[in-house]
């Protein structure tokens, strides 16, 4: 059996270390710069850290500005659009894998040349429809938005997981008296949860980071979302660069989390298939 030297171990070790600096110190100098006072955001040359950190900032956005309530409205949007999302491509991936559906080879391609369109094309089509349908200003519009933009990816990816889980499994299942939905809540959601993990992370970071829709279809103040919010703290003649930066670290908290707590099911979605028995 082969094995690596200590020196090559030790090498190993000094790449992953540097691989590991590169990668967190955006997240620091962002920290930093969000517990700086502001008289010494423009030091030069910069300074890395500073005897005089403070939450200042953070509470000026919590206190001071409406950044509270573009937090919640990014929050129950991203929900929304995920929850919608991931039950919709379930029930689309399940019928094209289990049932006899004629042409349904041509519709998952079309599915997958949806995702080719610029978004940009459809700007006009979409603020048109939602202000027919009197949407406009509400979580409902971002929801339906950001949802079907997701979901021609979401059904595709799901399609994969669902053929891998054979047909005998649903048989056997209907055989001992389930019904379909029984079978698909009880038996292969189960088996596919990978799957859904990675559709919802999926359809979760484009509704959480999505600035042009947000921007469109959302004019009121009161119903900003995080992207649009914090875009307009960039003011014309000066930023307030501690106020930016802790908006942004607290914007990317929720993802984080999730990344977290998720991390385990999406590396089985990555890896489900890779080997075979």
């Amino acid at each position: 059996m082969n094995r690596t030297s200590p020196l090559t171990q030790a090498g190993l070790w000094i790449a992953i270390l540097i691989a590991a600096l590169v990668t967190i110190f955006p997240f620091y100098w962002m920290l930093n710069t969000a517990l700086k006072p502001q008289s010494e955001v423009f030091l030069s040359p910069p300074a890395f850290y500073s005897a005089n950190w403070s939450f200042d900032a953070f509470r000026t956005l919590l206190v001071e500005r409406p950044f509270a309530r573009y937090f919640m409205n990014s929050l129950i949007v991203s929900l929304g659009s995920t929850l919608l999302s991931v039950a919709l491509a379930t029930f689309a991936a399940y019928g094209f894998t289990r049932f006899h559906i004629k042409g349904a080879g041509a519709l998952i391609v079309f599915l997958l040349f949806t995702k080719m369109l610029p978004e940009t094309l459809l700007i006009i089509p979409y603020f048109r429809l939602m202000s027919e349908l009197g949407l406009i200003n509400s979580h409902l519009s971002l929801i339906l938005a950001y949802s079907s933009f997701a979901l021609p990816f979401s059904v595709w990816m799901l399609i994969g997981f669902f053929r891998s889980i054979p047909l005998e499994i649903d048989e056997a299942a209907i055989v001992d008296g389930a019904s379909r939905i029984t079978t698909l809540w009880r038996v292969i959601l189960p088996l596919a949860r990978p799957g859904l993990v990675a559709v919802a992370l999926f359809t979760f970071l484009i509704s959480w980071n999505a600035y042009v829709w947000a921007l469109v279809l959302t004019t009121d103040p009161s119903m900003f979302v995080l992207s649009v919010g914090i875009a307009n703290m960039v003011g014309e003649y000066r930023v307030q660069w501690n106020e930016l930066m802790a908006a942004a670290m607290i914007a990317a908290v929720p993802v984080m989390v999730m990344f977290a707590f998720l991390e385990r099911h999406l590396v089985n979605a990555l890896t489900a298939g890779a080997v075979k028995g």
